[in-house]
């Protein structure tokens, strides 16, 4: 992973200098100037252009074995449904002009039927309990994920939003997160009524394929693949819910480096969600409640690359506007004629 590609410092100093001096109070668009000045640094340009951007889905069932009373219709249907173009994710899509791609992981039905997935099956559905699947499933799924992000980087793709389908994924995130966080989460229920026992889970930084072999699923193993080969190619990947987070958390834990090509989206009011932002030290972007998948909030959230984009390009400095700059306050010397 030494390959993973560097933030440019000197690309990004002149970028914040650049946002400093555009006509408004300085510092008055928050993240959106971090978010600038951070693709700035990872494309090595002040002014970047437009990305190209697409929408990346993967399908996975977790706990087929289980209480299953569904025997994954729910989640056949809503596959079908953003492949005909029909989901909330494909209005995002189209404005974006991104393409979105559906891959099917680890779904328990069949979708060779359904035109518009890449089906590549690990397992149909994982198991209840531990392990949920074997190595052998997990390392190919993994390499089912980096495939993905190598052809999509080879296509030219800059930024990629994750997102998922799949029925009770939400405990597979909520495992896989646990595997990770089980030192804070021991540190937590010290002291208190309550005990919690992770025994059997090992080190995820050390043994990522081993750990997810046992508490996690198809569709979080190859988003792992996606998220850590994607980063080592430069390009920009942004989530949203608790089980692309899990996905997220996972490669950071494994590869910190990568963080800095991570852009979180959406906040959702939902504990895993909250526990895993937390971790990574991140804020979400967008507080508008949702609970949607599929990667809506991933698409919403490539829609403020753009706006970032937006305002390097569009607004004007007080130089070239000949507007005069700050003489006191924040801005004092900071805001420059000469740049423009």
């Amino acid at each position: 992973m030494s390959s993973i590609p560097k933030l440019n410092e000197d690309v990004m100093k002149a970028c914040q200098l650049y946002v400093d001096n555009l006509i408004k109070p300085i510092h008055s668009l928050g993240k959106l100037e971090e978010m600038a000045v951070r693709i700035a640094g990872i494309t090595g340009i002040v002014k970047p252009s437009y990305l190209s951007k697409a929408l990346v889905i993967f399908g996975g069932d977790t706990a087929v074995d289980g209480e299953n009373k569904t025997k994954g219709q729910l989640s056949h249907d809503e596959m079908k449904l953003v492949a005909r173009g029909y989901g909330p994710v494909n209005v995002i899509a189209r404005q974006l002009e991104a393409p979105v791609y559906l891959i099917d992981a680890g779904l328990e039905k069949d979708t060779s039927d359904i035109e518009g997935v890449l089906t590549k099956k690990m397992i149909h559905g994982t198991h209840h309990g531990r392990p949920a699947m074997d190595d052998e499933v997990v390392e190919n799924a993994i390499s089912l994920g980096m495939s993905v992000a190598k052809t999509l980087a080879a296509q030219g793709v800059e930024a990629a939003g994750i997102g998922n389908i799949g029925e009770r994924s939400l405990l597979s995130a909520l495992a896989v997160t646990a595997s990770i966080m089980k030192e804070d989460l021991m540190k937590v229920s010290q002291g208190s009524s309550f005990q919690l026992s992770l025994s059997g889970v090992g080190d995820f930084a050390k043994d990522p394929v081993g750990n997810l072999a046992e508490v996690g699923s198809a569709e979080i193993a190859a988003l792992f693949g996606f998220v850590v080969e994607a980063a080592r190619k430069g390009m920009i990947v942004v989530f949203d819910n608790a089980v692309t987070g899990a996905a997220v958390l996972a490669a950071v834990t494994v590869y910190p480096e990568i963080r800095n090509f991570i852009f979180p989206s959406v906040y959702y009011e939902e504990p895993i969600h909250k526990m895993q932002m937390q971790k990574l030290k991140m804020n979400a972007f967008l507080h508008y409640d949702f609970t949607e998948a599929e990667g809506f909030g991933s698409a919403l959230g490539l829609s403020l690359l753009d706006a970032a984009i937006d305002m390097l390009n569009q607004m004007k400095t007080f130089g070239t506007a000949d507007v005069d700059v700050a003489i006191d306050g924040a801005g004092s010397g900071r805001q420059r004629k000469e740049i423009k």
